[in-house]
């Protein structure tokens, strides 16, 4: 019975860290027309989604700083995607904050919270990590920058999305795979 226990436990820990395969094979279509497997990392060493909405003040504060690790990494085995997870936003409108904010990777949107199901985010920004056999590496903060909503350091302590690539790419685990993300909870999305 206590093996019992722990197998399911171990089940319960190991699940949630899984991109169920039925999800890896979905396809979304980018602002710019192209189609993606975001939660399918085989072609990569990771893939990075970021979540993000347009009203929000702390993602907005990350947006450089989201650039700045894309730039780092674009010689590098590893897909970027920002997600946009407000259920009421147009394509026009998320166009426009791309473009405001120099987004350089693709902007999805996720309007019905199929990859926010899939990676356990609940916070813009967030940003999940995904390794090629659909494990979550990392899901977190993009660094410690905000100690708390309103109260932020002048530069952050601790790189936590660049600690856990630089893990990842090196085929070494990440210290701390799950930090708390400060920001804005994600909006309820709409019926699919």
């Amino acid at each position: 019975m206590r093996f019992l226990f722990i197998l399911l436990v171990s089940a319960c820990t190991l699940g949630g860290d899984a991109i169920p395969d039925a999800a890896r094979r979905e396809m979304l279509v980018d602002l710019a027309g192209a189609k993606h497997m975001p939660l399918d990392a085989t072609n990569a060493k990771a893939t990075v989604l970021i979540f993000t909405t347009t009203d929000c003040p702390v993602a907005n504060y990350f947006t450089s700083e989201i650039n700045a690790i894309v730039k780092d990494h674009a010689k590098k085995p590893v897909r970027f995607f920002i997600v946009h997870v407000d259920p009421e936003l147009t394509p026009k409108d998320a166009a426009a904050h791309a473009k405001e904010y120099g987004f350089i990777a693709p902007v999805l949107l996720d309007k019905t919270h199929r990859l926010v199901r899939a990676t356990g985010a609940t916070i813009t920004p967030e940003a999940v990590v995904i390794t090629p056999d659909g494990k979550i590496a990392y899901r977190g903060r993009i660094d410690d920058r905000y100690v708390e909503l309103g109260k932020r350091r002048p530069e952050p302590t601790r790189r936590d999305l660049r600690e856990a690539l630089s893990a990842v790419l090196a085929d070494q685990p990440v210290k701390t795979p799950r930090t708390k993300a400060i920001g804005c909870p994600i909006p309820e999305a709409t019926a699919k």
